[in-house]
């Protein structure tokens, strides 16, 4: 049987003995001669590694393609010889590159690049492939090479493949070799890691949607790969927030104690009137990017701090400049004369003290407090200046490797805690700085200030490491504390936090947790202190509710960190940014319980997420929701359940009518972790065993699918109607939409179809069924629509608003669908809604003016077409363009 799958096809074509394939390489291949004396040379190399290089046919055909597509910048995964990639190089511009990876460059001919004259257009990387692919995406970005050709390590076939798809362009081409494998993919025992791969790749990218596809017989397999677009639609890219915690050999108190009688004078109860003092401190790292990144970061963070400045204030206010104490070499601290504010080092204190991920000034230190083995203390050096603020916010812009996951842009860090509140008193903010390479944090300033804000945040209240030291409205510790050092008593030394009081933090267990295939107990980490847990009860409408669920997913900087994705989807504090993100109450009130902050409630947003759902939506899992409701036939809302493509789910509004929605529920290579599978039956999933691939976008949302905010691939679009920077360009303009900050999102009720080019071609918008438009409200008559130079009433909700006109040279038909007056105008000062409406009459006039619409347009045709009359270079053409026209009106009247 083996010698049947060896012979099934050979390992690279040039090896090919059939008679066919000779006379085809004897009729089409074309060699320079250092591409023979490369070829010549490898007979040299020996034998078991001969087949590693590429086929030459295969080599030859991507010279053809990369010129085709006037290809500019190409990466290769898997050098060897060089062959191929001085087939690449010898296709390129002058000016065009290749980045080829490789782990040795034992067998790599440059010197023959060198002779061929194109060793200046090729980049040779010797280091791990994937390390290289998410360096040039931090200093590329996104979307910025024309090919790339995959070629390397099998077992790391399916993340190269991943990673290409964020680097290719749209209209560019990834082409992976070996997808054949010598035959063995046909062979059902062969078991081996690399042909498991190559199997799981072909499966993958058989259904991925987001690619054209062409798997050719070339060599040993060439699978090619081509990105398009036409409405290429992705869910909403999630951004990422870490935030890590010190370790007790890290945490440490700040100031200088002077006695306890004085603890009157240096804390003094604030005035409402009073803002909160932070100050902004930027590091080296922050300086050291250019100009316009500086600017971007600085204006970020000074609307952030600006913001939490006012909305909250430190309960007592500080007399005394902020010092942090010197950090010490290891845990062995000495506490004298029963000053707990003041730590002393055994010996000697670091020589660089750290916060977070930046090292402070000198001028912010304290002078060194130092106990020698005899326990003879005493002070060393002298205080800085200090900072008179009351929270000094570090900044940087290091590339650290907290910054490694792709979707990650900023992480935070608290330090220090004063010592007679444990209220923290500084923190760092790190920006990973090869994120502000790309267009779309510079076109959506927005939402690095919402980051921003989140990073503040961990800083101030929103730590696992801080919640052991939270105190109630009298200002009495909630967690029990050592009487011999003030600090909590217990420290958890897995997630390297000290462990809080069940009045803080509590375990529940949820029992008869339903998933696919039966049920199980849910254990969850609440936060259950008393406003928090008040906030939660109102907002779900569930009077039992123990507190706020927090994120029990993602590593230890997202987990027990976040409000639970699942429950509080778009509020500010939950571990990754989905879409448009809102301070809510639930959040003002855990920095309120934190027994540290004053609160203005007036800052928060509503979270509507989950409003009023009830107990079963808080308690239960999503698939327990879905199930429920679609056994009554209701929405699950707000969860969905749509097509597993993207690109032929429909698009809808969402519930605030700001926005262009589409229900995240995706296919994954693997199947989702079980505690997490939904679906016992989907919609034209025939195999069950697929069911377990199934879930929403989003992990960290426990995979439940939900209706999420898009972007357009490669256009740095969004579907947020209010943003003027998501207009569409003409030509991709297919049911005339309008974003500005006068429209809102409305149904459509008909696929809309667009003739192009006088007529001559028609193009259907799928499956676009949503758009954004400008409105206005006109009260007692309804809502005017405005869609390109026409505007069209709605009177009533449900109401089919039927368009036809005119725009660019081209025919729009189409038809949009009324929203409920109330949620868009109702808000509006003496605006009243039509009442009383009589439907039948309203559709009457809709038929005459839809008449009227058809009448008008067809006149326009004639009228056009009239004038290229003049033209005498083709009056056969037009004559058969009029008769065509004439069939194109004689078939709208009939239909309207």
């Amino acid at each position: 049987m083996s010698k049947i799958f060896d012979n099934l096809l050979s390992t690279k074509s040039l090896h090919s003995k059939d008679p066919i394939d000779r006379y085809i390489f004897d009729h089409s291949l074309r060699y320079t001669p250092e591409q023979l004396e490369l070829l010549e040379d490898i007979k040299n190399l020996p034998e078991k590694i001969q087949p590693w290089l590429g086929s030459t046919d295969e080599a030859q055909f991507f010279q053809l393609l990369i010129r085709l597509m006037n290809g500019k910048r190409a990466i290769e995964i898997g050098t060897f010889t060089g062959y191929t990639s001085l087939a690449i190089a010898l296709a390129l511009p002058s000016d065009g590159e290749l980045i080829t990876c490789d782990i040795t460059d034992e067998y790599v001919r440059q010197d023959i690049w060198i002779k061929a004259g194109i060793r200046n257009k090729i980049n040779l990387q010797i280091r791990p492939a994937l390390e290289t692919l998410k360096d040039l995406l931090k200093n590329y970005g996104s979307n910025s090479f024309d090919f790339i050709f995959i070629d390397g390590d099998k077992e790391n076939y399916l993340q190269y493949y991943e990673l290409s798809l964020e680097l290719i362009r749209t209209n560019g081409l990834i082409a992976i070799d070996n997808t054949l494998w010598n035959g063995r993919v046909l062979n059902e025992n062969d078991i081996s890691i690399e042909t498991i791969t190559i199997r799981q790749m072909n499966e993958l990218v058989k259904n991925d949607n987001r690619i054209d596809i062409s798997f050719l017989r070339l060599g040993d397999g060439t699978t090619l790969y081509f990105t398009f677009v036409f409405l290429r639609i992705i869910i909403q890219k999630c951004f990422s927030s870490v935030h890590i915690s010190p370790n007790r050999n890290q945490l440490q108190y700040s100031f200088i104690r002077t006695n306890s009688d004085r603890i009157v004078e240096r804390f003094k109860r604030r005035t409402t009137s009073d803002i909160f003092q932070i100050h902004i401190h930027y590091d080296t790292s922050v300086k050291k990017l250019l100009k316009d990144e500086q600017r971007l970061i600085k204006e970020a963070v000074e609307a952030a701090t600006k913001f939490w400045s006012k909305a909250i204030r430190p309960k007592y206010k500080l007399n005394n400049r902020i010092r942090l104490a010197r950090q010490c070499p290891s845990r062995k601290m000495f506490i004298v004369e029963n000053d707990y504010s003041v730590h002393y080092c055994s010996e000697k204190c670091l020589d660089e003290t750290h916060c977070g991920d930046i090292i402070v000034p000198y001028e912010h230190l304290q002078q060194c407090h130092v106990c020698n083995k005899d326990r003879k203390c005493e002070r060393i050096g002298t205080n800085g200046s200090g900072v008179n603020a009351e929270f000094i916010l570090y900044v940087s812009a290091l590339d650290t490797n907290r910054c490694e996951p792709i979707d990650t842009l900023a992480t935070a860090s608290f330090c220090q805690l004063e010592p007679e509140q444990d209220r923290p008193i500084a923190g760092n903010i790190n920006v990973c700085p090869w994120r502000l390479r790309g267009d779309r944090i510079w076109r959506d300033f927005d939402r690095l200030v919402s980051t921003i804000k989140h990073e503040i945040l961990h800083t101030l209240v929103f730590s696992s490491g801080l919640f052991a030291f939270f105190r109630d409205s009298n200002g009495e510790p909630f967690t029990e504390r050592d009487p011999a050092t003030r600090w909590p008593k217990a420290y958890d030394e897995k997630l390297q936090v000290y462990t809080p009081s069940d009045k803080v933090l509590k375990q529940i267990v949820r029992k008869n947790w339903k998933i696919r295939g039966g049920l199980m107990n849910k254990i969850i980490l609440m936060l259950v202190t008393p406003k928090v847990q008040a906030i939660v009860r109102e907002h779900f409408s569930c009077s039992t509710l123990e507190g706020a669920e927090l994120e029990n997913q993602g590593s230890i900087g997202t987990a027990l960190t976040h409000w639970e994705k699942r429950l509080f989807e778009h509020e500010i504090m939950t571990g990754t940014y989905t879409q448009e993100s809102v301070i809510s109450n639930l959040t003002l009130a855990l920095l309120e319980d934190s027994g540290w902050y004053d609160v203005s409630y007036e800052y928060g947003k509503p979270l509507l997420w989950g409003r009023n759902l009830g107990c079963d939506f808080v308690k239960t899992s999503c698939k327990q929701w879905i199930d429920s409701k679609l056994e009554k036939k209701q929405s699950p809302y707000p969860f969905c359940i749509s097509s597993s493509k993207p690109n032929l789910s429909k698009r809808i509004c969402d519930y605030t009518y700001d926005k262009v929605v589409m229900c995240n529920l995706i296919e994954y290579p693997t199947a989702v972790p079980l505690e997490y599978q939904i679906f016992d039956s989907l919609p034209n999933i025939t195999d069950k065993n697929e069911l377990a691939h199934f879930g929403g976008h989003v992990m960290l949302a426990d995979y439940c699918p939900y209706n999420q905010e898009l972007t357009y691939k490669n256009s740095n679009r969004d579907s947020r109607c209010y943003r003027s920077e998501n207009q569409p360009p003409n030509k991709e303009n297919y049911a005339l939409e309008k974003y500005s900050s006068e429209s809102k999102c409305f149904d459509h009720g008909s696929i809309w179809e667009q003739y192009i080019e006088q007529c001559r071609k028609k193009r259907r918008v799928i499956p676009q069924a949503a758009g954004c438009y400008q409105f206005e409200c006109i009260s007692s008559k309804g809502i005017y629509v405005h869609i390109g130079k026409e505007k069209y009433l709605c009177e009533y909700q449900g109401q089919n608003l039927t368009i036809i006109t005119i725009e660019y040279g081209s025919i729009y038909v189409g038809t949009i669908i009324c929203p409920d007056c109330q949620i868009i105008c109702g808000s509006l000062k003496n605006f009243q809604c039509p009442s009383e409406i009589n439907i039948n009459n309203v559709q009457t006039k809709q038929q005459l003016n839809i008449r009227s619409s058809v009448e008008n347009l067809c006149t326009k045709l004639y009228e056009y077409n009239q004038s290229s009359m003049s033209d005498k270079t083709n009056q056969l053409y037009i004559k058969l363009q009029t008769i065509f026209l004439f069939f194109i009106c004689l078939y709208i009247r009939k239909e309207f």
